[in-house]
């Protein structure tokens, strides 16, 4: 990232922003829980030195997701000193320090709608790589909302441990809220800081955030194009997906007697929406990637779809 593109973040103003750090090409950010736990110190830590509002996050193993309230000069603060703990752990680790150009990305988000979406979005990493089931992933704090379990993960707080022991949990010198609870295993606990009601509140019900979470295709790959990454759907979704465009596109009408021009039609209209393959496709349509391949690149289906 160039010196102007920062500078135009910098001028953002107060709000919701979802700030991602870039995937770390050919190698990983975290290798052990140890990692893991100083990464997840690492959030707390950019919550009390920048006075930004987090409300949720998701470490993964080549990249971060975050999505939080503030400015975009408190952003990129954010960035850089994540950035330079990383770095300093990798070091530690005897892996190489983050390269130089490792950079970021704020995606302003302009209204509550957006605001579910990109939670959403972030949320659904661990699962979407199969990791765990929603709200399974240690490393986040995607078990916090609508998961009555959640309460019963607690740690020791601040004030009846020793100050050694806070500072190596936290990887710093910096001084903790007395009441924060840190967890012998997973370190600095989200539910310290995590505006988790004020999530639980965007949405009508827990069905409403787990339908979304798991069925928002569309909306997730317009997220992912925005940070130029890509969604991994599974084979049973890529059969959802395309079993649902058919009843929504022949209303009533059985499998066998859709035409192969007609499947093909789909084809195309999921590739442009989804970006699904040749071969994904071929696989839910029972037609050879070959033909699709063909109808992916021909004039005549395009991506009009008047009939």
């Amino acid at each position: 990232m160039n010196q102007k593109e920062r500078n135009v973040y910098r001028e953002l103003p107060d709000g919701y922003y979802h700030l991602c750090l870039d995937r770390l090409e050919g190698r990983w950010l975290f290798h052990t829980p140890e990692d893991y736990r100083l990464g997840m110190a690492s959030i707390a830590l950019a919550y009390l030195k920048f006075g930004i509002l987090v409300y949720a996050f998701e470490l993964m193993p080549n990249h971060l997701h975050l999505i939080i309230r503030g400015t975009g000069e408190q952003c990129i603060r954010t960035f850089s000193f994540i950035k330079r703990r990383l770095s300093e752990q990798l070091l530690r680790r005897g892996y190489p320090a983050l390269p130089e150009d490792y950079g970021f990305k704020i995606i302003p988000i302009p209204d509550l709608d957006a605001l579910k979406s990109q939670i959403l979005y972030t949320l659904r990493n661990p699962y979407e790589k199969d990791f765990c089931i929603p709200g399974g992933h240690l490393w986040g704090s995607g078990y916090l909302y609508f998961n009555e379990l959640a309460d019963f993960i607690r740690g020791n707080q601040v004030s009846a441990m020793h100050k050694a022991d806070v500072r190596r949990m936290a990887g710093s010198n910096e001084k903790l809220p007395y009441n924060w609870e840190i967890h012998p295993v997973l370190g600095i606990l989200p539910r310290n800081y995590i505006q988790a009601d004020k999530v639980e509140k965007l949405f009508s019900s827990a069905k409403e955030y787990l339908t979304r979470l798991v069925k928002e295709y569309e909306t997730m790959v317009m997220i992912a194009r925005s940070l130029e990454e890509v969604v991994e759907f599974s084979e049973a979704e890529i059969r959802d997906l395309v079993n649902t465009e058919l009843r929504n596109t022949y209303p009533g009408r059985p499998f066998k007697s859709i035409s192969q021009d007609e499947k093909c039609k789909v084809a195309v209209r999921l590739n442009e929406m989804l970006g699904l393959t040749a071969y994904q496709l071929s696989q839910a349509l029972f037609m050879s990637e070959l033909t699709i391949s063909q109808a992916l690149r021909s004039k005549d289906y395009g991506v009009r779809f008047g009939s």
